[in-house]
């Protein structure tokens, strides 16, 4: 019997992943395609990074500190080879693997994965769609950021080592890195708080000794994004796009059309985020994962301000939405995996 339920959940993930993957494929329509496949090429051709705007009619003298060259790089290889297939097939690729390294931050069981993970896929399908772009990266550094800090939490301490080399490739990838290290802000600072709350009010000191990995971690992130081309250019130019006026001029920094579909999305997001935390009740247990659950509240907060904001929100949502379907999930482990099989 054992061996049956084994083989079963062998098949359901197997399922549920595929069937994410193929949701996931896109005919690429980044307007930008052609401007980041031209950079990639340049690579090649010319064995070197382009610093000049030279294919763009606007602004044609900007120095840009290009943030997400190696984007371009891997766009450009993968469209030379395998053309907008190889593209729409790698974006799915990335989208799948979000959700995997989610998950497991999250330790969904396989009832919770076969309910949240359609509800999710739908709510980021916009950004979904338009296939790969560094954005799809960014948002899978978040998922694996979360992983890492996970793993931490549980006591395998060496994870948060895995930070550096993780910003260290963020920031060659795309420019949401300082986004990504305000989210690791956000986790730290929740940790720390509620660790000394909990076990350290009296030993502080200790705290610090036995976290030690986790401070320089933190630390070496904010310097390991300095290893790229543009230095601390990529500070310059990411920073730059919170208060640039020509914002207004493009659709991922606005916010959502009032009464919209996307705007309806965010309301039934945080009614389910609201649900969570009344399930959620009181207790040093669900302290423990307040770390996970307040970045999702902050990033709720800044969806309403910019979409760009909604995508990473309903990824980390996830955390509270748990306990909501967990309600649901039936006691023993055979009928929650028929349940499962059947969603």
């Amino acid at each position: 019997m054992k061996k049956n339920i084994f083989s079963l959940s062998v098949i359901i993930q197997s399922v549920l992943f595929l069937g994410i993957f193929i949701a996931a494929l896109f005919v690429p329509i980044d307007p930008d395609l052609g401007w980041h496949l031209k950079y990639g090429q340049h690579f090649f051709e010319n064995g070197g990074i382009l610093r000049d705007n030279t294919f763009s009619s606007l602004m044609p003298d900007y120095k840009w500190n290009n943030s997400s060259w190696a984007t371009d790089l891997l766009s450009y290889q993968t469209f030379n080879n395998f053309g907008f297939l190889g593209l729409s097939i790698l974006g799915a690729l990335v989208i799948t693997l979000t959700f995997l390294f989610i998950g497991k931050a999250a330790k969904l069981s396989i009832f919770e994965k076969s309910i949240i993970f359609p509800i999710i896929l739908y709510f980021v399908s916009p950004v979904n769609q338009v296939s790969f772009r560094g954005q799809l990266l960014s948002l899978l550094f978040i998922a694996v950021m979360f992983y890492l800090l996970s793993k931490y939490q549980d006591g395998n301490k060496k994870f948060a080592l895995f930070l550096l080399p993780l910003f260290l490739l963020w920031s060659n990838f795309h420019g949401q890195f300082v986004f990504g290290l305000a989210l690791l802000f956000i986790w730290t600072f929740v940790f720390i708080t509620k660790e000394i709350y909990l076990n350290y009010r009296n030993n502080i000191g200790k705290f610090f000794v036995e976290h030690k990995l986790l401070i320089i971690s933190f630390f070496s992130s904010f310097a390991a994004v300095l290893i790229n081309p543009f230095g601390f250019g990529v500070y310059i130019e990411a920073i730059g796009h919170y208060d640039d006026p020509l914002q207004k001029s493009v659709t991922e920094f606005l916010s959502f059309s009032d009464f919209s579909t996307l705007w309806w999305h965010q309301l039934i997001a945080g009614l389910i985020l609201a649900i969570g935390v009344a399930l959620l009740g009181t207790g040093k247990k669900n302290l423990d994962k307040a770390p996970f659950y307040i970045p999702s509240f902050v990033l709720f907060v800044f969806s309403f301000w910019s979409r760009r904001y909604s995508w990473p929100f309903y990824y980390t949502s996830i955390f509270l939405m748990q306990p909501v379907v967990k309600y649901f999930e039936p006691d023993k482990k055979k009928h929650s995996l028929y349940a499962s099989f059947v969603f």
